[in-house]
């Protein structure tokens, strides 16, 4: 990596940062109106979380990271995930093919920049997938809906395009 070159760190903005980031993505949206949700799970308990999906009565959640496993949560890895969103009644589907891959977050920490990550996601994700598939998505899963994956704020996450992507098919989001 060159010296004029900073690191990417994921996720980049202290709690407050991701707090005031996520207000301000959700300034014209309201829970109330939302036709589905996203999240991060950074900094939140799977008691918190799953309190959370069922204060707006979210009946899937669909794990969009590639790898979901977490070396700080065990209790979010997959198969724990799993366990406890099912003995409360919510589906669970981890859809791989709708998160980054490991190649595509290390192309972002080389260039100290997200962009590389937006540009492969709309082109191989969004295009591909929402572009001329969205059954896929009001198909694979019981509705509500939400989108979960690390990042705490939206704008730092895979997960802002396909929110955006889902808004202009004229759906409604709300990330919690």
């Amino acid at each position: 990596m060159s010296s004029n070159r900073r690191p990417l760190r994921l996720p980049s903005r202290a709690v407050h940062g991701h707090n005031e980031e996520k207000r301000l993505w959700n300034k014209t949206r309201t829970k109330a109106d939302a036709d589905f949700y996203t999240l991060g799970y950074a900094g939140r308990s799977v008691t918190e979380l799953i309190a959370l999906l069922e204060s707006v009565e979210v009946r899937s959640l669909i794990d969009i990271r590639y790898n979901p496993v977490s070396m700080y949560k065990p209790e979010l890895s997959k198969t724990n995930l799993q366990k406890a969103a099912t003995s409360c009644g919510f589906q669970y589907l981890h859809m791989r093919h709708w998160g980054v891959p490991r190649d595509i977050r290390a192309k972002a920490i080389e260039t100290g920049d997200r962009q590389v990550i937006w540009e492969w996601y709309d082109t191989a994700i969004v295009q591909s997938l929402f572009g001329r598939n969205l059954h896929t998505f009001l198909n694979v899963a019981e509705h509500p809906v939400a989108l979960m994956c690390v990042e705490a704020d939206p704008s730092e996450c895979h997960r802002h395009r396909l929110f955006v992507a889902l808004e202009e098919r004229g759906l409604r989001g709300f990330d919690l």
